[in-house]
């Protein structure tokens, strides 16, 4: 089905989800991608406070900081007043913190946010992503026992 969308650079136009296979990943991906950061990145769609760990998470019981390795791309931060920066923009925003060679994985709190991010970086043209949708909530469960760093 054809959803109406707000406008992008100006234009109004209709979006058409078309689903993409590997567009979603699980821990051991992220691990791995955490792990071969010449290959891959990981970016974290969460404030700037909540991956430093100086802000309290939202949900009860989550560990404070962020994955090791991870970057950092707050959702807020590729939006102006709800709507996506222009494309010359939201390059700009991805080449600060990855290469245009590397996949992309995007995690936030629970898995929303972070797809803001990857819709951003297909805009800017980015083609490796996917979205980790256990996200923070997953992650910084004290039973995940992954690793946390905070800064």
């Amino acid at each position: 089905p054809t959803v109406p969308t707000a406008p992008f650079d100006g234009v109004a136009g209709d979006f058409v989800a078309q689903p993409k296979v590997g567009m979603f990943c699980d821990a051991e991906h992220v691990d791995r991608a955490l792990s071969d950061t010449a290959h891959s990145a990981v970016i974290d769609a969460r404030s700037r406070g909540r991956f430093a760990g100086t802000e309290p998470e939202p949900r009860a019981g989550l560990r404070s900081g962020h994955m090791p390795n991870a970057k950092n791309l707050p959702f807020g931060e590729v939006q102006r007043e709800g709507r996506m920066l222009d494309t010359d923009a939201l390059r700009a925003k991805f080449e600060a913190v990855v290469t245009p060679d590397q996949s992309l994985v995007f995690s936030c709190g629970s898995g929303v946010t972070a797809c803001i991010v990857a819709l951003a970086a297909e805009l800017a043209g980015y083609q490796r992503l996917s979205v980790y949708d256990g996200s923070w909530s997953e992650w910084g469960d004290p039973a995940s026992k992954r690793p946390v760093e905070t800064s």
